[in-house]
């Protein structure tokens, strides 16, 4: 009996010392520090004076503890000014002291001329009100702000002159390069009915794998430690920055097709080039990713063929007096409240015809066919019928109006 609780013992023993060996192996603890490698943690209150903790939200606080700000000393003064109670927001030219790189590559990009682009070419008048941005043809009640400058404000005008809101992407006073790396970033803005690039990408096989596999994916470390990992061990499919920040780039005009009214990029060619020598070849071949953007290529010069010709018939509609020239005269927003049923409709097709050629360049069956050209075909059905029914109409007027003149004659 007494040997059998020895026996018992030591084999409890055993299994304890086997346990906490696992707990301690190399793998579990490689994993941990994989996930949290662009993470630090210092104690704030050790390092930060009172004055900048009284009274400031203890989430941020902690945020900033576990970065990388923390660790190399840059507190709150650097990027907010000395004044704790009247907080300067930071630009890019602030952040450019440091990452000069980055402001610089990121004023090339469309992203800093986002408030630019969406300002009229003239003065809007909406009700009788003039006004400084498209979206603020909208009615007061919200739209203007959740429909549009929430947004466009990565590209917002700064009083120091700079253009942008680098806190767009890095949200988080962690600023966590494996969040900003990461396509959920891009889905805040890159997504929706007339720009699904972030559902197309995650409809597609490369968002299918992101979705399955992405979180034993490792996006830490700095621009130089990732993009050198990416050389030797790549992730499992590309993300948005793969294609479109390789290397790190902040202009993140790399590999578009098509500018933001849908004509296609004048140095197309080399993107393409571009896109197979950069990203495309780390898991296909030249021949094979050259086939599929060349498949894209064509479903998009297709619907934007079919677009083409439905704007020339709404300019038709619009010479000949049928309708009245919205935009000529507000030059505000399309979906204001202000359109007639044709023009409606025509936006309508343009926004499917934005889902076809998004969906089929981020390889994605649902977004470039079934909510793509297939609600394009849909969409012109019913435009063609508006622009019939309003030519139809019109020349009935005209034949009644013609027949009044010739009993006034005949009287």
């Amino acid at each position: 009996m007494y040997k059998r609780k020895i026996l018992k013992f030591c084999l409890f023993g055993i299994l304890c010392i086997g346990l906490f060996l696992t707990g301690c192996s190399k793998d579990t603890a490689s994993i941990d520090e994989s996930i949290t490698s662009d993470l630090v943690d210092v104690d704030y209150t050790e390092v930060l004076s009172e004055e900048w903790i009284i009274n400031q939200p203890v989430g941020i606080l902690t945020q900033w503890s576990k970065s990388k700000h923390a660790k190399e000393g840059v507190s709150c003064d650097v990027c907010h000014g000395s004044d704790p109670q009247n907080l300067e927001k930071p630009t890019p030219t602030t952040c450019g002291v440091c990452h000069n790189q980055q402001a610089e590559e990121f004023a090339m990009s469309t992203h800093s001329t986002a408030i630019v682009h969406a300002m009229s070419k003239d003065s809007s008048i909406y009700n009788g009100v003039e006004v400084e941005y498209k979206w603020q043809a909208y009615p007061e009640g919200g739209p203007d702000k959740w429909g549009c400058a929430n947004c466009h404000s990565v590209g917002v005008i700064n009083d120091d002159g700079s253009l942008g809101d680098c806190s767009s992407c890095h949200g988080s006073h962690e600023f966590s390069l494996q969040q900003a790396r990461s396509p959920e970033t891009c889905n805040g803005c890159h997504s929706g009915p007339g720009h699904p690039q972030y559902e197309s990408y995650i409809e597609s096989r490369h968002g299918i794998l992101w979705q399955s596999l992405g979180d034993t994916w490792d996006l830490s470390g700095s621009t130089e430690e990732f993009w050198a990992r990416q050389e030797v061990e790549p992730i499992g499919a590309p993300t948005c920055s793969t294609c479109h920040m390789p290397g790190g780039s902040h202009n993140t005009a790399n590999g578009k097709a098509h500018d933001l009214y849908g004509n296609r990029m004048e140095d197309y060619d080399e993107e393409v080039t571009f896109m197979v020598e950069n990203s495309c070849n780390t898991c296909h071949t030249e021949e094979f990713a050259r086939e599929w953007l060349g498949n894209a290529n064509e479903l998009a010069e297709y619907t934007l063929g079919r677009m083409r010709e439905a704007k020339g018939m709404l300019e038709g509609l619009k010479k000949d007096g049928l309708i009245r020239p919205t935009m000529e005269i507000t030059n505000a927003h399309p979906i204001a409240g202000q359109l007639s049923a044709v023009e409606s409709l025509f936006f309508q097709v343009n926004m499917a015809t934005n889902r076809a050629r998004k969906g089929a360049y981020h390889m994605s069956s649902q977004w470039a066919g079934r909510q793509g050209w297939t609600d394009q075909s849909f969409g012109l059905m019913e435009f063609r019928s508006e622009v019939e029914r309003l030519r139809t109409d019109a020349e009935r007027e005209k034949r009644i109006q013609d027949l009044e003149e010739l009993i006034k004659k005949a009287n």
